[in-house]
């Protein structure tokens, strides 16, 4: 685990913080199904969903990068800065928690009121 930085950033809008705050609940308790479906883009079909759900179940070492970075973004760890308005849109610029030189972008949309992945 790579050291966090001083300085955290995390989102203004509390219903978003929610939506992380339960991805990482659901992470730590490796509920990979309920995980997924909080997750995804609303507009996925039930077979993109598992497959999803399939690859994640096989591939442990992918889990574990998504939990590490949604935690890291609710804590807002590694935040390097949030870039969208925070009401329907934002991207999460940050240094991946657990690998070195590896800077990476997470978006979320919010879509009747309901914070998701972008697709």
């Amino acid at each position: 685990v790579l050291p966090r930085q001083d300085r955290m950033v995390l989102t203004t809008n509390a219903k978003l913080q929610e939506k992380l705050n339960q991805l990482v609940a659901l992470g730590a308790a490796d509920d990979k199904e309920a995980f997924v479906r909080a997750f995804v883009p609303l507009d996925l079909t039930d077979e993109e969903l598992k497959d999803y759900l399939d690859r994640l179940k096989t591939e442990d070492n992918e889990w574990q990068n998504l939990k590490a970075e949604i935690q890291a973004i609710a804590e807002g760890s590694n935040v390097k800065r949030i870039a969208g308005d925070q009401v329907n849109h934002v991207v999460f610029h940050f240094q991946h928690p657990t690998l070195a030189q590896c800077d990476r972008e997470v978006g979320f949309d919010c879509i009747n009121d309901e914070w998701r992945a972008q697709g």
